[in-house]
């Protein structure tokens, strides 16, 4: 009897751990930043459809800085995701573009992809979460 109740709390044990471990940290470096003015407005998407409809799974919102900036999307559960994010210089809250639809500020995607008369495709852009924290560095784009 003791034997089967070590047994159940030693699998118990190992069942609820697993379960508690499926989320990790993404940490994103974007490089490149030209000034201090203005913020940095980055998107988390989780899977292609909520990129495509325009639905971040978490949303951040930095203060600029010339060079590099560091952030950290904390306790993100497994899965495919991808990144936006772009250098608001003149704090209107929204990328601003051109007669031609060009962005006129900065701006960038996970994987450092590249647009292609639109924004940077999805399949581009995607990274895989799965139990453990990543480091990603993208380029920001003027």
């Amino acid at each position: 009897m003791t034997k089967t109740a070590a047994k159940l709390f030693i699998f118990s044990t190992f069942a609820l751990s697993s379960f508690f471990v499926h989320s990790a940290d993404i940490q994103l470096e974007i490089t490149g930043v030209k000034s201090a003015q203005g913020k940095l407005y980055i998107q988390l998407f989780n899977g292609e459809e909520n990129y495509n409809q325009g639905n971040a799974e978490l949303a951040t919102i930095t203060k600029a800085k010339p060079g590099n900036a560091s952030l950290t999307f904390q306790d993100v559960d497994n899965g495919e995701y991808a990144l936006r994010f772009y250098h608001d210089e003149n704090n209107n809250g929204k990328l601003d573009s051109n007669l031609f639809g060009m962005p006129t500020e900065g701006y960038g995607f996970s994987n450092n992809a590249l647009p292609n008369f639109g924004p940077a495709k999805y399949q581009e852009m995607k990274f895989q979460i799965s139990d453990g924290d990543i480091k990603l560095s993208s380029k920001i784009i003027y």
